[in-house]
C-alpha cells in the first residue's frame, strides 16, 4: 500500500464528543439491551451473531494498524477459554476511509473480520463509547464490559484464563447488572410511572442524531474562536459577502486524504485572489491537539482565518466526512454548494 507519510501519528485522546451523544450512552445503559439489528460489514455482507456466544466487539482506527498500533496482537493474545465462547467484531468508525481502503487493509490484516464501518458513530453511541481502541464485551444484549486495551488485558488476566474463571465473572457481572436494572426501573417508576424498556438500535441512532444538512437548506449556526483568538459567528453574521467553509485535516498528507496538499495549494491561491467571498477554515481535532494544528497550518502557509473544531461539532453538524471539503454559504445564509472540490 502507498503511504505519503510514514511518520508515526501519536494517538491523543479521541474527542467524540457528539451532540447529544452524552443522553444517547445513558439511555443505552439504562435500557440495558443492546440490539444489534441488521449488523453487515462495509462490503455489505450480513454479520450473523452467534448467539450461544458472547460478542466482542473492538473498535479501532484502520491507520493505527499501519503504524504498529492496532489491537490485532492484544486480540490475538486472549485466553483460548475466551476466544472460543465468544465471536469477535471490528469496528471502524465511519470518518476519513473508504470502502476500498478497508478491503485493501484487509488483504494486509486478515484476522481483522468481520469488519464494520460505522457510519455516523451510531454503533459506538450505542456502547456508550468515546474513545479508541475501545473493546465492549456482550451477553446476550447485555454490556458486561467496556475498556481499553490496558483494561481488557487486566481482565483477561483476572478472570478469562480459564472456563471456571470466566464463568463466575459472568454470573457475578450480569447479577450486578440485573439488580442495576431492577433499581433504574423503580427509580423511573417512582418519577413517570411503569413504562417499557427502550429498544436501542444502530438505525435509530443514525436517524435521531445525524443530519448533513444539504444544498439549498439553512447552514448550521455557530460560534467559536479562531486560533488566532477571533470571534467567528454566524449567528450575527451580517452576510455582506458569501461565505466559504473549508473543512481540513492536519494529518495531511495521509493516503485517506487523496490529493489533500494540490488542494491545500489551491486553497491559498483562490484566499489571496477571491475576495469577492470569506474564507474560513474549520480544522479537525480528530488524534490532534491544537499544537499540531498550529504546526499544519505554519507548513502549508495556511492564511484564512482558522477554527480548531476541538470537539468537532462543527464537523458534525454539517455532516462532513472528507477533507479537504468545501461548503459554500450564500447571503441569506442559505448552502448553496458542497463538496470536495475546492473552487
Amino acid at each position: 500500500m502507498k503511504r505519503a507519510n510514514k511518520r508515526k501519528i501519536t494517538a491523543y485522546a479521541w474527542a467524540l464528543l457528539i451532540l447529544l451523544g452524552a443522553a444517547l450512552s445513558s439511555q443505552a445503559s439504562v435500557a440495558g439491551k443492546i440490539e444489534l439489528n441488521d449488523l453487515k460489514a462495509f462490503d455489505g455482507q450480513p454479520v450473523i451473531l452467534k448467539k450461544d456466544k458472547m460478542t466482542h466487539l473492538i473498535f479501532q482506527d484502520i491507520w493505527s494498524s499501519y503504524e504498529g498500533q492496532g489491537e490485532e496482537a492484544r486480540v490475538a493474545a486472549l485466553p483460548k477459554a475466551f476466544i472460543v465462547n465468544s465471536q469477535q467484531i471490528w469496528v471502524q468508525p465511519g470518518i476519513n476511509v473508504t470502502d476500498a481502503q478497508l478491503a485493501e487493509f484487509q488483504g494486509y490484516f486478515p484476522q481483522v473480520e468481520p469488519l464494520v464501518l460505522d457510519n455516523g458513530f451510531s454503533l459506538m453511541r450505542s456502547v456508550g463509547g468515546w474513545d479508541l481502541p475501545l473493546h465492549v464485551i456482550l451477553k446476550d444484549g447485555k454490556k458486561i464490559f467496556s475498556g481499553n486495551g490496558d483494561e481488557l488485558a487486566k481482565l483477561s488476566k483476572a478472570h478469562l484464563s480459564s472456563a471456571i474463571a470466566m464463568k463466575n465473572w459472568l454470573d457475578s457481572s450480569l447479577r450486578a447488572d440485573l439488580m442495576m436494572d431492577s433499581a433504574a426501573a423503580e427509580k423511573n417508576r417512582t418519577k413517570i410511572g411503569r413504562k417499557k424498556p427502550a429498544k436501542f438500535t444502530i438505525a435509530e441512532a443514525k436517524s435521531l442524531h445525524y443530519h448533513k444538512p444539504e444544498k439549498g437548506d439553512k447552514a448550521p449556526l455557530f460560534t467559536a474562536k479562531t486560533m488566532a483568538g477571533n470571534t467567528v459567528s454566524l449567528i450575527g453574521l451580517s452576510y455582506k459577502k458569501p461565505l466559504s467553509l473549508v473543512f481540513v485535516d492536519s494529518l495531511c498528507p495521509m493516503p485517506h486524504f487523496p490529493s489533500c496538499e494540490a488542494k491545500l495549494e489551491m486553497l491559498n491561491e483562490l484566499v489571496a485572489t477571491d475576495t469577492s467571498r470569506e474564507w474560513v477554515g474549520i480544522v479537525s481535532s480528530y488524534y490532534v491537539n491544537e499544537e499540531i494544528a498550529q504546526q499544519f497550518r505554519d507548513k502549508f502557509q495556511l492564511k484564512m482565518p482558522l477554527i480548531f473544531d476541538s470537539d468537532n461539532q462543527i464537523y458534525q453538524s454539517y455532516g462532513v466526512h472528507a477533507s479537504p471539503y468545501q461548503i459554500d454559504i450564500d447571503r441569506e445564509g442559505i448552502i448553496h454548494f458542497r463538496g470536495s472540490e475546492i473552487h
